[in-house]
């Protein structure tokens, strides 16, 4: 009778747990993408984010130009990874802070001419391209909310400075980095 007592007891306890740890347990992962930029212009905004607690989570946003490389347009990447601390009543989301760290590469592409000054001869352009990649430190701020079925909206904003090669192509070395999206939390 002790052993059954015993067993039906530590049954109890171990189903407890396990309801307790499931009632505990929040989802923990979101993934975001922002359609507005993939429509107006052909930039991929995407993001994935981890939540290490209630108020804290660490992430990565990747922005990745999709367009032709013509007199126009210009490539572009930049991966942010970023830490951002929440000030809302739910899970990972409300109003938050983040400071990131913007891993940026450009392509330029031009046409150079060299020019004789004794003659009047130019001579045939060159065409050039020219590949930089800087890194910087910036910080945002935005909002997270998350629906019942998980789905989550978010609006968010940062500017930082790059630092490293600058190209006359540049303008001056300010970045920003921005989310108006849709994901999910799983």
């Amino acid at each position: 009778m002790k052993k059954i007592t015993t067993i039906i007891a530590l049954s109890c306890v171990g189903i407890t747990s396990i309801y307790a740890q499931e009632a505990n347990s929040e989802r923990k992962n979101d993934v975001m993408l922002s359609p507005i930029e993939l429509i107006a212009a052909p930039l991929l905004n995407i993001s994935y984010e981890r939540l290490l607690s209630a108020n804290s989570g660490i992430g990565i946003n990747a922005m990745i130009y999709l367009g032709n490389n013509n007199d126009d347009d210009y490539g572009l990447t930049q991966i942010s990874p970023y830490y951002r601390m929440y000030f809302g009543k739910k899970y990972g989301g409300g109003f938050f802070v983040e400071g990131f760290v913007p891993i940026t590469t450009t392509k330029d592409s031009y046409y150079s001419y060299d020019f004789n000054p004794y003659s009047t001869v130019y001579t045939a352009p060159t065409y050039n391209e020219e590949t930089r990649t800087t890194i910087g430190i910036g910080v945002g701020f935005g909002g997270k909310w998350i629906t019942r079925n998980n789905i989550i909206f978010e609006a968010s904003v940062g500017i930082g400075r790059r630092f490293g090669n600058k190209s006359e192509y540049d303008g001056d070395n300010i970045t920003g980095k921005g989310m108006l999206g849709i994901g999910y939390r799983f």
